[in-house]
């Protein structure tokens, strides 16, 4: 079960970063990036092993792998511009720095 909210939460992030991205030019670019972050970092916490954040990172990047690519119609929701470019870029990175911080206990 939680294998199953883990991609749906990852779903969520890569949906809602990737309709934000483009909007509000450069503000909803970094509130996507920050989103995905804090996304991540919520999934860890909520599940607290590594393995759902994978699963939610994986969701995140297919949702935005498919938002990349043109549908039957031709539609896009990320385009090949500046902001596109450097979403998907920077995007994995951000997913890559919040899956190798640091793990700390609390007392």
């Amino acid at each position: 079960m939680k294998i199953i909210k883990a991609a749906l939460l990852g779903l969520l992030i890569g949906f809602s970063a990737t309709l934000l991205h483009n909007s509000f030019e450069p503000f909803g670019f970094i509130l996507s990036l920050l989103l995905t972050y804090l996304g991540v970092l919520f999934v860890g916490k909520s599940f607290f092993y590594l393995r759902y954040q994978i699963i939610a990172s994986a969701a995140w990047l297919a949702v935005v792998l498919r938002g990349g690519t043109a549908g039957v119609g031709d539609e896009l929701l990320i385009y090949g511009n500046t902001y596109g470019n450097i979403f998907l870029i920077t995007g994995f990175i951000t997913l890559v720095i919040s899956l190798l911080r640091p793990r700390r206990l609390q007392n």
